[in-house]
């Protein structure tokens, strides 16, 4: 804590530091001033929390500098000491948020006194400020989750009440008449895996830099709002107040805005003009259907007004081949692996049509197929319960290609890596009782350097992701990405030992490719940021 003493008498000056107990009051720096434009210039410096000024002295005097604190340093605690005992002075003192008014030669202990009272004040509304500060911090966080629950409840029917619409004008400052409506809806999961794979430590960041840009082309709040639809987290929504051929302009100013920013384009649903609010749900709806039911072949615009894929395929599940990929599986033969996906896959090759709705099905189909042979090779078990990022990367991988259109070799690669991966599985759990777990946790201790991830770990151990997530938190009470994390740190806080290492280049040597995310989890498990625990250490050891 400083304090700083404001008088133009040197030996005053002196008088008060000698009688002050300022080590006692946690103040350790005494900063001094002539007169009052040299405490403007101190106190504009070093923004000292407690000031003790005479009232007379030449050029600015005290009453004109506690006119100055009151206006630009009011959370300062202002002792005033004088030698005049001056009822106009004091009242003065008073009126601009003067303490205490104490009389020359002042005596220690009500010097004392005095100061303790302005430093136990001074910390009483610090604590005060901090935690309003902390709460307006907080409120300002949720303010974006806040709204983005309020539209997402708009946008699925049920928040289309006279409350609610209320509630969404006054906290968006949304016009107070919107007589129709449109809606575009996009899914980062619709983006190829070297883009998904760029943000998979900061999966958010996608988010806010699609929504960042979707904003801005947006503009303001009369003419339409963007949200991430809470429901479906890899979904960004578009509200427009205005007609569809605007809105379509507005799409491909944030394609273009995205493509410097991404490197990427996205494909959007859009639907026609509704009544708002009443047709929003519906609308909503039209468009996401009219995303998921896009062709993915052969066609490569971007905005699509109508439902182009067909239903007839939905019958083509990847579950009615699921004996004979199973079977191919177990041979653990790639050549016969291949046949099956092959045999599986040629009908689909010759279609005019395949939706993005089809590509889901299957993946999930996929998925859903290798961790229930797994689980049936080893026997029953007890499930604990698992969160949505302990069974799922952050945004699916759809095998698309960059232009976001269905890859007939990222589909055909993706099922024989995953069909052999199990088949290798399956066969050592005949054989052997392994601990794959606990070989999955070697592999991560001298790996953890690179940029691992569920799906690349699930196909070289031969597992599904679902089966790793559970399995490995069943046996270590950590999920992958948790262990993985703390092995990171445990190396990362060794590194840090070492002085002529930049916490950037710790950061990087430890498989963090981004400083300020490196920090983030550095802070949440150790409860300091790098640097202080550097700090720390350093101090221990010198």
């Amino acid at each position: 804590m400083k304090a700083l003493l404001v008088d133009d008498e040197q030996h005053v000056r002196h008088a008060i530091q000698l009688l002050g107990h300022w080590d006692d009051l946690g103040i350790d720096i005494l900063l001094e001033a002539a007169d009052g434009n040299e405490a403007i210039e101190a106190i504009t410096a070093h923004q000292p929390e407690i000031i003790l000024s005479d009232m007379r002295m030449p050029g600015k005097d005290g009453m004109a500098l506690l006119e100055w604190i009151s206006a630009h340093a009011p959370h300062c605690k202002v002792i005033v000491i004088s030698g005049y005992d001056d009822f106009e002075l004091v009242r003065h003192a008073i009126r601009h948020g003067g303490m205490d008014y104490l009389l020359k030669p002042v005596e220690a202990d009500e010097l004392n006194a005095s100061l303790m009272k302005a430093v136990k004040s001074w910390e009483e509304e610090h604590t005060l400020r901090a935690e309003s500060t902390k709460q307006s911090i907080v409120v300002n966080r949720m303010r974006p989750h806040y709204q983005d629950r309020l539209l997402t409840e708009l946008a699925i029917g049920r928040g289309n009440t006279s409350a609610h619409i209320q509630r969404l004008q006054e906290e968006l400052n949304l016009p107070c008449l919107i007589p129709m409506c449109c809606v575009a809806v996009t899914s980062l999961s619709h983006l190829d895996a070297d883009c998904l794979a760029k943000y998979r430590s900061q999966p958010d960041l996608l988010v806010f830099s699609v929504l960042n840009i979707c904003a801005e082309m947006m503009r303001t709040p009369t003419e339409g709002v963007t949200f991430r639809q809470l429901n479906q987290p890899d979904e960004i929504v578009l509200f427009h107040w205005g007609a569809l051929s605007s809105l379509t302009r507005i799409l491909d100013s944030i394609n273009d805005g995205l493509e410097q920013t991404i490197q990427r384009r996205l494909h959007f649903g859009v639907s026609t003009c509704e009544n708002y609010p009443a047709g929003i749900s519906g609308a909503y709806l039209d468009a996401s259907s009219k995303l998921w039911r896009r062709n993915t072949i052969g066609t490569r615009r971007r905005i699509h007004s109508t439902l182009e894929s067909s239903s007839r395929n939905k019958g083509q599940r990847l579950t009615a081949f699921e004996e004979p990929m199973r079977i191919a599986a177990l041979s653990c033969h790639a050549a016969s692996v291949t046949d099956t996906v092959t045999e599986w896959l040629e009908p689909f090759t010759k279609l005019e049509v395949i939706g993005a709705e089809q590509l889901q099905q299957w993946m999930q189909e996929l998925e859903w197929m290798l961790s229930r042979w797994l689980d049936d090779a080893e026997g029953q078990f007890s499930p604990e319960e698992e969160s949505a990022e302990d069974q799922f990367p952050p945004f699916a991988e759809l095998p698309f290609d960059p232009e976001g259109l269905l890859s007939f070799p990222l589909l055909r690669s993706l099922l024989e890596q995953r069909l052999l991966a199990a088949g290798k599985a399956l066969t050592a759990q005949r054989h052997a009782d392994p601990d794959p777990m606990r070989e999955i946790a070697r592999y991560m201790e001298t790996h953890y350097q690179e940029d691992l991830s569920l799906q690349q770990i699930a196909a070289r151990f031969y597992l599904s992701r679902e089966y790793i997530s559970r399995k490995f938190k069943q046996q270590f009470g950590l999920n992958w990405s948790e262990y993985l994390g703390k092995l990171r740190i445990n190396n990362a806080k060794l590194l840090l030992q070492n002085p002529s290492l930049r916490v950037a280049k710790v950061s990087e040597m430890v498989g963090f490719q981004d400083e300020k995310y490196f920090s983030k989890v550095f802070k949440k498990i150790e409860g300091m940021t790098p640097a202080e625990y550097r700090k720390t250490i350093l101090q221990r050891g010198s």
